[in-house]
């Protein structure tokens, strides 16, 4: 159990994921990418779902969205969500609080969500942008370069065996 804990945590098992993908560096990168924004929004627990139906749609890579949206998970979803709240508030020249809430009346749980969720999901959006624009190139560069490692290699093997054969 700890293993398998360990492993899905894991940035190589999932980089490893990726490389062994049928679809192009690019369709990869673009779905990676899409994963990535989604998984800076605050719509956890729908996060995968959205990102793999709009991979469909868009045909990009489904698994490499699933991939991105790991972004966020159990140990690091506070986290992102309060950085997209600061930030949001930030960007809405809005001062950060923590709104009083009472929990016994509808309207003021409502009210408390609007001046948290607004900022979270812009927040959410304007890192979401940054982190899949660096990731789209960061992994279609890394996954051209295996390509081209790949292809060399397959040559190299070819060639020894006209030489040999």
């Amino acid at each position: 159990m700890k293993n398998r804990i360990k492993k899905a945590l894991s940035l190589k098992y999932y980089l490893n994921k990726l490389l062994e993908m049928k679809e192009s560096p690019d369709e990869m990168a673009k779905g990676l990418a899409l994963g990535v924004f989604i998984g800076f929004l605050p719509i956890n627990g729908f996060q995968v779902l959205i990102a793999v139906t709009i991979a469909a749609l868009t045909r990009v890579s489904k698994m490499a969205a699933a991939i991105g949206t790991h972004v966020t998970n159990p140990w690091t979803t506070i986290p992102v969500l309060i950085i997209d709240y600061y930030v949001g508030c930030f960007l809405l020249g809005r001062k950060a609080c923590t709104p009083h809430v009472d929990f016994t009346s509808l309207s003021s749980l409502i009210s408390a969500g609007k001046e948290i969720i607004l900022p979270m999901f812009v927040g959410g959006i304007f890192l979401g942008t940054i982190f899949s624009v660096l990731s789209y190139f960061g992994i279609k560069k890394l996954l051209e370069k295996e390509a081209t490692v790949v292809k060399n290699y397959v040559k190299s093997i070819r060639k020894h065996k006209k030489i040999s054969g």
